[in-house]
């Protein structure tokens, strides 16, 4: 009696005994079965079948069948044999931007990613997904960012924007490939620098954000000086609480616990609800901010303000205002987001441990502190000086010292 031949995964006798011989892979949560006929070569025909099938599931370089009619096939014989049901690109950005649009919670920006999206479905909406390349996707990227001079961050977030397209489709069971997951990123670390707000760099901002506010009359111009005062107070907020952009705009009243001394982030970064603190400063702000009761104002007849009536900050916007402050009062380099490295930096120059700084910033490891807190220079030329040959006269030690009141001054 002849040996039966070893047992393959997914390939059976539907009939036990018969020697007619299928095959049965698991397609977007599905059976999908397939016959292939009597004796070795049916049964060859199923291994080979069910082993392609799986090579493509595990490496994304193909498409899958949804019915047994619809052959398995990699990507080189889509490309060679073209496919007539194939997903195109179009098709993905169409469901993406509608997830978008019904999604507003998770993408508070309903600007920009059909923007992009649209951009893409320009260029590739004709193309079925199965045939797009890495090197197509990359190579477009090096043209557009060519064209309109664009910043590699810019670039990265077209990339991203590429990438969510696919794995929005894989999500939907569309697909299962995401070619753009192999397109690098750009490099944008190079151009970054350590920044922190200095004194005097805090000093002659604050002149500047004052003066707009001595500027305007309280009868004449009264909603005026009251936006000029909400910038001052914005500022304010965001230098001695830490909170990122995001945090601060969408902070509502109801969150705002003035006598256990905390703000309730409901929206940040990662999703993570967490607490900003409330020290004193950041109290008086707050609650002249409550007392101001500035006037809200949609941009125009067709942009409504979408904000919530009861969020903290009533102006959204600080773009346009923020950088014209900081060319007047000559301060370079210097982004919106460094006053969280200012909150940072402060506190550890100050003797602060860095676990303290962590809960205060939110940040998730104190890998992630210690890149927004720095160290003044002095502080670190101090610290060195113990590597200073000893001398006979207190010069080294006079100098050291005179370092650490400047340093405790910044």
């Amino acid at each position: 009696m002849a040996k039966r031949p070893a047992p393959v995964s997914g390939v059976y006798e539907r009939t036990p005994g018969s020697d007619i011989w299928s095959a049965r892979i698991r397609v977007n949560r599905k059976l999908v079965r397939k016959s292939f006929g009597r004796g070795p070569r049916g049964r060859a025909d199923a291994i080979a079948w069910v082993e392609k099938a799986r090579t493509i599931k595990r490496t994304g370089e193909g498409v899958l069948p949804a019915t047994a009619k619809r052959p398995v096939l990699t990507t080189a014989e889509v490309a060679a044999l073209g496919e007539s049901n194939a997903i195109t690109v179009g098709r993905l950005c169409d469901e993406f931007d509608r997830y978008v649009r019904e999604h507003p919670e998770e993408y508070r920006d309903q600007t920009n990613p059909p923007k992009r999206t649209a951009e893409i479905r320009e260029s590739f909406g004709d193309r079925a997904v199965a045939k797009l390349k890495p090197s197509e996707i990359e190579d477009w990227l090096d043209k557009i960012q060519k064209q309109r001079s664009l910043a590699n961050g810019t670039v990265n977030k077209m990339r991203g924007t590429f990438s969510m397209l696919f794995k929005h489709g894989k999500r939907r069971d569309l697909i299962n490939v995401n070619p753009a997951a192999d397109v690098p990123l750009r490099d944008v670390g190079h151009c970054i620098i350590e920044r922190f707000l200095s004194a005097d760099e805090e000093k002659r901002l604050r002149e500047v954000l004052q003066r707009k506010i001595d500027c305007h009359d309280s009868f004449k111009q009264p909603e005026v000086r009251k936006q000029a005062i909400h910038r001052l107070l914005e500022f304010e907020v965001s230098l001695k609480s830490g909170m990122r952009r995001s945090e601060q705009y969408n902070l509502r009243w109801g969150d705002v616990d003035f006598d256990r001394r905390v703000m309730r982030l409901r929206q940040t970064k990662n999703g993570k609800p967490r607490n900003a603190y409330i020290i004193d400063d950041v109290a008086v702000a707050l609650k002249q901010l409550r007392d101001l009761d500035l006037e809200r104002r949609d941009r125009s007849a067709d942009q409504p303000n979408k904000s919530p009536e009861d969020v903290v900050f009533a102006k959204a916007e600080n773009k346009k205002w923020w950088q014209a402050a900081l060319d007047e009062a000559k301060i370079r380099n210097y982004r919106w987001h460094d006053n969280r490295h200012t909150f940072c930096s402060r506190l550890v120059q100050a003797g602060v441990h860095l676990k303290v700084v962590q809960e205060a910033a939110g940040h998730a490891s104190i890998a992630s502190t210690m890149r927004y807190a720095h160290f003044a220079p002095s502080q670190v030329v101090d610290a060195m000086a113990v590597l200073n040959a000893k001398r006979d006269d207190d010069t080294t030690q006079h100098r050291g010292t005179e370092r650490s009141r400047s340093s405790r001054n910044v």
